[in-house]
């Protein structure tokens, strides 16, 4: 009493299986008598061997499927912080929706559980990796054969996650980074670690971009001083997209780096603690370096010096492609979205390549006509000057109106508001009506395939007026 039974029987692979059963010894032999006919049958070839494979992942308890997707991370050669993360955070996740068994892997469970995270505080950013990484699981168990189809495909993250980022990261400025730098050196060991050893660990952080565990895995044989190129390098089982990177220093970097590498035992960490100590070691560096560790623009943690280092490559107007190559991304987007940090004097210089909108477009003020042939009057100087005569003549403006008058009014028609205004050339282009020519006769355009003429004239304002065919001009 009390006890598991187990039972063992012949699969269809004529492979000797021993399975657990129940405390009831009588049910145990139910289940190995049918184990032994499902066998069998598919032996026969009456049942699918995957329907059997089903079952028996179904039978299987979550947390084992969750301890083989951690297993096969890690194969793929994922770090295993990452690994540890996903694992903890879709266990968790698992606990909320209260699963115990694929099956329990519903849509509407998890969606619940998920909002049960955001209620707890969590930010959206965080909510939507919660449901990428039960995403990534469930297909991981498709694909692997665990169930018949991905359980949660149609799941939705959380929309917009970047409008609810809390560790929002800033780049330090070239005082603050030049002051952290001073402090550091003339202060205590913090965190087994001295002074100058700090200073060169922000130094190449901000010269380099590196992150936190790539700062971590550096040993003397990483760097390579010598040669017009220096280099400090991040192995591939190192470095978030397990790629060896070669990443180039400034020459002045490498001078400070040779007395200091000098003497330091071969293959061990330059920098041999963890992240947490690092954070804590700058904190205190910041405080005594007066520089705000959290202000309105973000967070000043150790990570901030990346920040720091893409937006000095930003700010270089080095091409992205070079940037975004140097900063180690797979997209422009996250290079120059999330690392770049531009102020508005960064950005008004680029105001300059705009044009002048203070000034008018040349040859608009005053307006250049050219001759149409009914007066006969013009002035080359017109063409030949772009700006034209400094100021019009009143009396010769007045003149030249009477003159259109005598010339027009016989032969055109007003519009019907004679009494306030008289027509303009532009007035008359652009004008309804019958047009006569000045022999009284209508222009005909005979010729059955004619196009109607087109005149385009800049009017005072700067404007462009155009006439076509109208009753007068007749196009057959």
């Amino acid at each position: 009493r009390g006890k598991v039974w187990y039972y063992r029987f012949t699969d269809a692979n004529g492979k000797r299986v021993m399975r657990r059963g129940c405390t009831d010894k009588r049910a145990t032999e139910e289940m190995a008598r049918a184990a032994e006919i499902e066998a069998a049958k598919i032996r026969a070839g009456l049942i699918d061997p995957k329907e059997a494979a089903y079952r028996g992942h179904e039978a299987k308890p979550l947390a084992d499927h969750l301890a083989d997707w951690r297993a096969f991370l890690l194969g793929r050669d994922r770090s295993r912080r990452h690994a540890d993360e996903g694992h903890a955070r879709v266990a968790k996740l698992m606990t909320l929706a209260k699963a115990d068994r694929l099956s329990d892997l519903v849509l509407t469970r998890v969606q619940a559980a998920l909002a049960a995270l955001r209620d707890e505080g969590l930010s959206l950013r965080t909510v939507h990796h919660y449901a990428r990484l039960v995403k990534n699981f469930t297909k991981w168990a498709w694909r692997d054969g665990r169930t018949r189809e991905d359980l949660l495909a149609h799941l939705q993250p959380p929309d917009n996650p970047e409008s609810d980022r809390r560790r929002v990261r800033r780049a330090l400025t070239v005082p603050e980074l030049a002051r952290l730098i001073e402090a550091a050196e003339s202060g205590p060991v913090r965190r087994q670690l001295s002074g100058i050893d700090r200073a060169m660990l922000y130094r190449i952080t901000a010269g380099t971009g590196f992150r936190s565990e790539e700062m971590q895995s550096l040993t003397p044989e990483s760097f390579d001083l010598d040669g017009s190129c220096p280099t400090i390098t991040v192995e591939a089982a190192d470095s978030k997209r397990r790629r060896r990177d070669v990443q180039p220093i400034q020459p002045a970097l490498a001078s400070l780096l040779r007395p200091w590498l000098a003497g330091r035992p071969q293959s061990q960490p330059v920098f041999p603690v963890d992240r947490w100590a690092i954070l804590e070691a700058l904190k205190a560096d910041e405080a005594a370096a007066g520089i705000a560790y959290k202000n309105e623009e973000g967070f000043a943690d150790f990570h901030a010096l990346r920040h720091t280092y893409i937006t000095a490559l930003a700010k270089s107007n080095a091409p992205v492609k070079i940037v975004q190559s140097l900063a180690r991304h797979s997209t422009p987007v996250l290079t120059l979205g999330v690392y770049t940090h531009l102020g508005l004097y960064d950005q008004a210089p680029a105001l300059d390549a705009l044009p002048d909108l203070t000034r008018p477009a040349p040859g608009s003020e005053p307006s250049i006509l050219a001759a149409t042939g009914t007066d006969g009057r013009f002035d080359p100087r017109l063409l030949s000057d772009p700006t034209g005569p400094a100021a019009p003549d009143p009396e010769k403006s007045r003149a030249d109106r009477a003159t259109h008058r005598k010339t027009f009014a016989p032969s055109l028609r007003h519009s019907g508001d004679v009494s306030r205004r008289d027509q303009t050339l532009t007035d008359v282009m652009a004008g309804s009506g019958s047009q006569p020519s000045m022999a009284g006769k209508p222009l005909e355009n005979k010729a059955p395939d004619a196009y109607s003429r087109v005149q385009t004239l800049a009017d005072a304002q700067g404007g462009v007026s155009v006439a076509g065919a109208r009753p007068g001009l007749q196009n057959r």
